[in-house]
């Protein structure tokens, strides 16, 4: 349900099926996000992609597209915030409804979590965009969906990227192993991390990126 925290048991489960769904996903989107799509189905109701599909079969091919992908991703940020309120120093919003904030860190920083790439037009400057993403930043805030859920407020990019081939994306969202470490690293060295100013709030990035197959790293690793 939403608001309620997620079991160690519910998340392996999960993020389990999310590795084994992951190559049947797609990688874009088909149309514009916006509010007539997302009302098609009860997207937070749905528990499994049995019962996705069974909901979705009756529409057209562009809709059930946009619809896997939008309750795939869903369903890894639900997995992405369970890594990151499972430390000790954080703690989720009770309100799974609230837009201002998803996790809450050391009771003063608060984030809404998003999953997301390096956009299309970016990727040709991948290295410059991962040591200076203000650029990047600016455009997400700026490009963002205008229907409900659009809102601004401090957010926590986790950018995926692959140089050894973009269509890797869901396979990176999907790194739990490598996350839970990362987000680990981030949340208790939240003090030493970059944040950048936009739009009157805060932003912060984590990169989880493959620069050779199969090996996932992170530039946010701060060590002592």
């Amino acid at each position: 349900m939403l608001g309620m925290e997620m079991s160690w048991a519910e998340f392996l489960r999960l993020s389990t099926d999310l590795r084994t769904l992951a190559a049947r996903m797609p990688l874009g989107w088909g149309h514009v996000q916006n509010n007539a799509a997302d009302d098609k189905i009860d997207m937070f109701a749905i528990d499994s992609y049995e019962q996705l599909e069974r909901r979705i079969a009756c529409l057209d091919n562009d809709a059930r597209r946009y619809l896997r992908r939008r309750w795939y991703l869903w369903q890894c940020s639900r997995c992405d915030e369970y890594l990151f309120y499972k430390n000790p120093n954080v703690t989720k919003n009770p309100n799974g409804r609230d837009k201002e904030y998803d996790i809450e860190i050391n009771g003063v920083l608060r984030f809404d979590v998003k999953g997301t790439v390096i956009p299309r037009q970016m990727r040709g400057r991948a290295e410059d965009v991962i040591r200076q993403p203000q650029e990047m930043i600016e455009f997400f805030y700026n490009k963002q969906s205008q229907g409900r859920r659009y809102d601004i407020q401090n957010r926590l990019f986790v950018v995926h990227h692959s140089f050894v081939d973009a269509g890797r994306e869901l396979y990176l969202r999907c790194a739990w192993q490598s996350k839970e470490l990362i987000y680990s690293n981030f949340c208790n060295n939240v003090d030493e991390a970059r944040l950048y100013d936009t739009h009157g709030v805060k932003a912060g990035v984590i990169f989880v990126l493959e620069r050779e197959k199969n090996v996932v790293c992170s530039p946010n690793i701060i060590r002592f």
